[in-house]
């Protein structure tokens, strides 16, 4: 499942909205996949900030 979910690195200009929509919808599909998806970006990616806060605002954190 997480293959579908763009990864955060491939983002421009540090907009994290498509990602965070994604995890969005995997969260409802399949929360199992998303909670794993969430702790690897959790270590993989804890400096983008914009990131934390896109997911923020669809209340995902």
């Amino acid at each position: 499942m997480e293959a579908i979910v763009p990864k955060p690195e491939m983002s421009q200009n540090s907009d994290y909205s498509t990602n965070a929509a994604w995890m969005s919808a995997l969260k409802e599909l399949s929360p199992e996949n998303y909670q794993m998806l969430l702790s690897e970006w959790k270590v993989n990616h804890q400096r983008r900030r914009n990131l934390w806060k896109a997911m923020g605002n669809l209340g995902l954190m």
